[in-house]
């Protein structure tokens, strides 16, 4: 329990570290308006996200790969596999999330609701108690690699704030307006950061529908075979409980994955979208 709980402490202390390292970094650039303070206060945290999100996304697909073909009792049990290494390595991915998603929520609560909002927050507790789930009882690695691989489109979540905090900052503008010259837009200012948000946000989108709805759905239906219509025996080193709280957890969360699907939606389909784009085309 002991070693456990330094491997907590240690990887929490890990992404936090690299947190201080990037608001040091960030520290000495100017802070004289809103849009500057916020800048200075949130990127931080988004340049994390995208090292975590990196490491996830590549580990969760590694352990799709290998598990979707493998026998029922390993896609169920995380121990039922005789690979000594590839049991470290799940062990490791899932460590790394359960730290991440321990920092990141503090953080959220520190900076809330610049960060993200009440949805968020639901969305780091189910995502917390289901990783400390499948670590203790190495439960359903399958599912938790398919859960790792909805990290895919956090990336361009990313990269849309960067785009939208930084074209309403003077000194980052410019560098958005070499961006759009090095991909050959006719626009520049605000009206080629709109049209970078809006097909950074439609990448988003696509890969969002991809992993965390279809790519999910997938999973759900794979857990269901393994958990509710499986061998009595495979489910015999998981707990009931942790059995209906995973289970609990992972649809509610394939419910929020939908919600924010129906808020992207509106977003991408606004006519304020359709507006920049116009612009842009006409210039």
């Amino acid at each position: 329990m002991i070693a456990v709980g330094l491997k907590v402490l240690a990887g929490t202390l890990f992404w936090e570290a690299q947190f201080q390292v990037f608001q040091w970094l960030f520290s000495a650039m100017p802070a004289k308006t809103p849009h500057e303070r916020l800048f200075k206060k949130c990127a931080p945290s988004y340049i994390v996200s995208y090292v975590h999100a990196f490491f996830l996304a590549w580990a969760g697909w590694r352990i799709v790969l290998t598990l979707e073909g493998a026998d029922i009792a390993d896609r169920a049990w995380l121990y039922a596999s005789g690979d000594v290494r590839f049991v470290g390595f799940v062990e490791l991915a899932t460590m790394a999330f359960f730290t991440y998603v321990m920092y990141d929520m503090f953080h959220l609560i520190l900076q809330f609701p610049d960060l993200g909002g009440a949805d968020m927050f639901a969305h780091h507790v189910g995502f917390l108690v289901a990783a400390a789930g499948a670590y203790a009882y190495g439960a359903y690695p399958l599912m938790l690699g398919w859960l790792c691989t909805c990290e895919t489109s956090t990336p361009f979540l990313s990269t849309r704030y960067f785009i939208r905090a930084m074209k309403d900052i003077e000194y980052t503008q410019p560098l958005l307006d070499n961006v759009a010259r090095a991909f050959g837009m006719k626009s520049r200012g605000q009206v080629a950061a709109h049209r970078m948000e809006y097909v950074v946000a439609s990448m988003f989108f696509v890969t969002f529908v991809l992993v965390r709805c279809l790519g999910y759905a997938w999973a759900l239906i794979g857990l269901a075979k393994v958990c509710w219509f499986g061998r009595a025996a495979v489910n015999a080193n998981i707990p009931v409980v942790v059995r209906y709280g995973l289970s609990f957890l992972c649809v509610s969360g394939f419910l929020l994955n939908l919600m924010w699907l129906n808020k992207l939606i509106g977003m991408l389909t606004s006519e304020k979208k359709r507006k920049w784009l116009r612009k842009d085309a006409e210039q």
